[in-house]
């Protein structure tokens, strides 16, 4: 086993435990992107790795399971499960609800988060619909371009219910991860109605590291917290060739 507690809190999302098999995942994850397992390598056993981390092979199933939708291995029946060769972009399973600079370090890289504007103003009425806020309600919007290893690899645009946020509480946003952020005020996002669209422009981002091309994949989705409520609207692109989400589809 790699000695990490795979079931303890999680401090990332707000929840008081991370299920066993979701620990088990993300514990394999970090050893594969460390380079533990190489790209065509077999992983142990379902029966070594139950033994390793000491559970039912009914929870390493689960376990593999989410590897494989995250496009990190694939399962062959009646031979094992072997890790895929992702190449060096930024791999994430389309259906994961995490934080990008999250994604990015279990990579291996070091995540980094450039805010380029924090503003408090009236929402637009796309804003305000997809919040489900009264028209002209204010919205705290921040323009962020995310990194790794110092490359830019996503511009997000975001936008959260400004209510009767504080400028000292608007201003805490302006430094790293913005679910922590959201985390600390009590917006907490526990999933997410997303749509993807292919985008071509020329006014999307800002600074040197935009893409010549302005090809992006636009991740646009609107985070809810437990009881159902809207807390952000974010339209964040992804800079082509630099991070692929994988989408696993069964028959």
């Amino acid at each position: 086993m790699s000695g990490t507690d795979v079931t303890g809190t999680d401090t990332t999302r707000g929840t008081s435990r991370i299920p066993l098999g979701r620990g088990i995942a993300e514990d394999l994850r970090r050893r594969i992107v460390g380079g533990e397992f190489p790209p065509g390598a077999r992983l142990p056993s379902e029966t070594d790795l139950a033994a390793s981390y000491r559970v039912s092979r009914v929870t390493i199933r689960t376990a593999a399971k989410a590897l494989e939708s995250q496009g990190l291995v694939d399962i062959r029946h009646g031979s094992g499960m072997f890790v895929v060769d992702f190449g060096g972009q930024i791999r994430s399973g389309v259906q994961e609800l995490r934080s990008i600079t999250e994604t990015i370090a279990e990579m291996g890289l070091e995540p980094g988060v450039e805010y380029h504007s924090i503003s408090r103003r009236p929402g637009s009425r796309h804003e305000s619909t997809r919040l489900h806020l009264d028209s002209g309600a204010d919205v705290l919007e921040l323009q962020r371009a995310i990194t790794a290893d110092g490359e830019v690899v996503a511009y997000s645009y975001d936008v959260l219910p400004a209510g009767d946020m504080t400028a000292e509480v608007e201003n805490s946003f302006g430094d790293g991860s913005m679910f922590a952020s959201m985390d600390r005020i009590g917006l907490v996002s526990v999933r997410a109605l997303a749509e993807l669209h292919a985008v071509h422009s020329a006014d999307i981002g800002w600074g040197d590291d935009r893409p010549d091309n302005g090809l992006y994949l636009l991740l646009d989705q609107v985070h809810f917290d437990r009881d159902g409520t809207p807390v952000a609207y974010s339209q964040t692109y992804f800079v082509e060739g630099r991070f692929q989400f994988v989408l696993l589809r069964t028959r």
